[in-house]
């Protein structure tokens, strides 16, 4: 028998717990922001080094960009803890006047080391002057500016020189903008931020109006749509046609970025648009008018894009490491659209985030925010992980000095209406969000197709990645579902699709294994309008003989991580089991009935095609998919997920030509467990028998009752079906919620309501 912890002392470190949480919740937010900044410049001092008596770097301080940015995000922590009254010099362990100290010492390695400041870096290279060297000066403009009555006339003046420096070089370099090719955002908002920026430091300077009208083609084509080439609206002094190179949004909003549907980038592009206003506000200095174009039509999405704890909705998915980068820098976005929009729900995505924040800080050992989690990534690149605490600490920063610098309730409160259900034809995306649910859909995503139905309160349970778009993993190290064809259909309240992707293994340890060419999956997604129950319907077969090392039909994916406290409760007809991570083998988790139910929140009823089972792999295994890379990057996973499927197979298997690898359907509910299992219990789905072997027919009933007929053509030929016959199927006369009554298109979906069900 072991030993363990007392209980008494359980619920004596629980109550502690409860009660710092409650003490944190109760801090006013500039007060949170510093609480969670304060233990990190104890742990950062720990990858800080000065060269010299005047210098110092984070990490290794190089020239390479990344380098850079690692050094400028860590300085702004440092900048605005030394210069804050409140700052815990007890909890840093520094006084304000040895942070500021490091925080100067490392602005002076930043500038002197620039190509402008005649120094160089520790690899003796000077940095600047490439696409992205700007940003790292965007970010750490709020150090400088929470440093300003401690800067010297050098520092002042070099500042001054390196923008203009910076600027200069964006005169040169051609303006680019493109929805899927040449993708540019985010570094035209910045860019042009930086021009502007030069201006205003270097005022009445020869190339001053040069460096303006720079600014304003460049934040002109950071947003711009497709429309803008004809939009005769005056910015700055021109029609927004007169600027326009190309665009870098499509008119529905949605972003291309990295090759994906990119919330994520969406997120980061306005997180500059945010620095650069606040430093303008700052000043008392008019921002170009070009800074807002399309600003607000783009939150608008973006905050559709959002849970009501502030964690994004990524629809399209991630290729990056989850709750890190983009994540952080929503921060910046919120508060401007507090200040700038008026959008007072913006303060309870602060508060959200915060708290989440919060929860893995306290996770980790010595103050860091992620080292648990990114231990693998941490071992590999120093780099890569100094990054991401770097950015962590920017934003946090960001939030601290502005929040304790202006007055955030002074703005007029003003309703800022996001879309309930949005579409992008271009990456085949949906969503629909309600009370009760959030569900959404995407065809041209960061891991290809994937979809996502959670409780619209319970974000925790969020994962894109192969989410609810089956799994078939060949030999190879990279394996994903190209999709080849799609369509789709939205209606009020929800939208149902239906496409084939071809299934890709590439990159196998023996010579020439490579399978381009493993097979195919099908796959059917409806939400219903009944703010509750989606519907999913798969089919995944091969084209020559394979094996195959990993096959999950179905294919939910739930976080089980540092998040949730590592814990999910798994409710089946058998009884109840905790589900703690991460564990150390490979574990399946058997189901004799047809129904399971994740913490009293998520539902799985399958329709046909195996019971819902849970799949536990040893370990993290949401990886790294950097956009251009030939599979996960090393370094293993950075979230852990449990994974509900539809018959699971974990290991080689060989299938030979043609042969099924799953074929089922299952209904997902946002249900607590009595009403999950009386959907069960009552035949609430269930399959309809069809003759034609490409057709695949359910009849399932909605929250109030309805009954719904959705009948998917796995084929690539258009299919007719009588009256009668739908009749037959669905009980009754129906309503037709797509566009053709009688006729499905090759891919296409049909959904039918039985009237006598309204």
């Amino acid at each position: 028998m072991g030993v363990g912890i007392p209980v008494k002392g359980v619920m004596a470190a629980l109550v502690l717990a409860v009660s710092a949480s409650r003490a944190f919740e109760a801090l006013p937010l500039q007060r949170q922001y510093l609480a969670l900044l304060e233990p990190w410049a104890k742990a950062a001092m720990t990858e800080i080094r000065f060269v010299d008596k005047e210098t110092a770097v984070y990490g290794l301080g190089q020239a390479g960009h990344w380098y850079m940015q690692a050094h400028d995000t860590a300085f702004c922590a440092f900048a605005v803890l030394g210069t804050d009254p409140n700052t815990d010099e007890a909890r840093v362990g520094m006084t304000r006047a040895e942070l500021r100290r490091v925080a100067l010492a490392m602005l002076r390695f930043t500038l002197r080391g620039h190509i402008a400041g005649g120094g160089a870096c520790t690899n003796g290279k000077p940095w600047g002057h490439t696409w992205i060297s700007s940003l790292g000066l965007e970010r750490m403009s709020v150090g400088i500016d929470a440093l300003d009555a401690h800067l010297d006339d050098e520092l002042r003046t070099l500042y001054a020189k390196v923008c203009a420096s910076e600027a200069d070089y964006l005169l040169k370099r051609p303006v680019t903008a493109g929805l899927t090719q040449d993708n540019h955002p985010e570094s035209n908002q910045w860019q042009g931020n930086i021009s502007h920026r030069a201006a205003v430091l270097n005022a009445g300077h020869p190339r001053e109006a040069d460096w303006r009208e720079r600014a304003s083609v460049l934040l002109v084509n950071s947003m711009a749509t497709p429309s803008d080439a004809t939009n005769a609206a005056v910015v700055d002094g021109q029609a927004v046609s007169a600027r326009f190179v190309g665009a870098n949004m499509f008119d529905t909003r949605a972003c291309n970025h990295h090759g994906y549907q990119n919330v994520g980038y969406m997120y980061i592009t306005l997180s500059n648009l945010g620095i650069y206003h606040f430093w303008c506000k700052r000043r008392g200095v008019k921002p170009p008018e070009a800074l807002y174009h399309n600003a607000l039509e783009q939150w608008k999405v973006m905050k559709a894009c959002t849970f009501r704890d502030g964690r994004l909705a990524r629809v399209g998915g991630d290729s990056r490491v989850r709750y890190c980068y983009c994540q952080d820098y929503a921060l910046p976005v919120w508060l401007l659209a507090r200040d700038a929009f008026g959008d007072a729900e913006t303060e309870a995505f602060e508060r959200g985030w915060l708290r989440q924040v919060r929860a893995e800080q306290r996770a980790n050992a010595g103050g860091w925010y992620m080292r648990e989690r990114l231990a693998g990534m941490q071992a590999l690149s120093p780099l890569y992980y100094q990054r991401l605490e770097g950015d962590k600490a920017c934003t946090l920063a960001c939030g601290a000095y502005w929040r304790r610098i202006f007055d955030m309730n002074a703005a007029a409160k003003v309703a800022v209406d996001a879309p309930t259900q949005w579409h992008d034809p271009f990456h085949g995306a949906w969503l629909q969000r309600g009370e009760r649910r959030f569900a959404s859909w995407a065809w041209h995503g960061a891991m290809k197709a994937g979809g996502l139905c959670v409780p619209a309160d319970a974000s925790d349970l969020a994962e894109w990645q192969h989410n609810l778009a089956g799994q078939v993993f060949g030999m190879g190290a990279q394996n994903y579902a190209k999709p080849a064809i799609w369509t789709g259909t939205a209606f009020d309240g929800g939208f149902a699709t239906c496409g084939v992707a071809d299934l890709i293994s590439r990159k196998g340890l023996a010579e020439g294994d490579d399978d381009p060419d493993a097979g195919r999956i099908f796959l059917a997604f409806c939400a219903l309008p009944d703010d509750r129950t989606v519907v999913s319907v798969q089919r995944a077969r091969t084209s020559n003989a394979a094996y195959l090392r990993r096959v999950r039909g179905l294919a939910l994916s739930v976080p089980n991580d540092v998040f949730n406290g590592f814990t999910r409760t798994l409710h089946t007809a058998e009884g109840r089991r905790e589900l703690k991570a991460v564990p150390q083998a490979f574990e399946r988790i058997a189901n004799a009935g047809n129904w399971l139910n994740l913490d009293n929140r998520l539902g799985v009823v399958a329709i046909y095609g195996g019971s819902p089972e849970v799949a536990r792999l040893p370990g993290r295994q949401i990886p790294l998919n950097i956009w251009n890379s030939e599979g996960p990057k090393p370094g293993g996973g950075y979230l852990y997920c449990e994974e509900i499927a539809q018959g699971i197979q974990e290991g080689p298997r060989y299938y030979g030509a043609r042969e099924t690898i799953f074929d089922c359907a299952a209904v997902v509910l946002t249900a607590d467990v009595a009403a999950t299992a009386a959907y069960a219990a009552a035949g609430a789905a269930v399959q309809v028998q069809v003759a034609d072997p490409h057709l695949r027919a359910v009849r399932v009933k909605d929250a109030a009752g309805a009954i719904w007929l959705i009948l998917v053509n796995f084929s690539e030929s258009p299919k007719t079906v009588s009256r009668a016959q739908l009749g037959g199927w669905l009980g009754g006369e129906g309503k037709a919620f797509h566009s053709d009554a009688t006729r499905l298109a090759p891919l296409g979906i049909g959904v039918w309501r039985l009237l006598a069900g309204r």
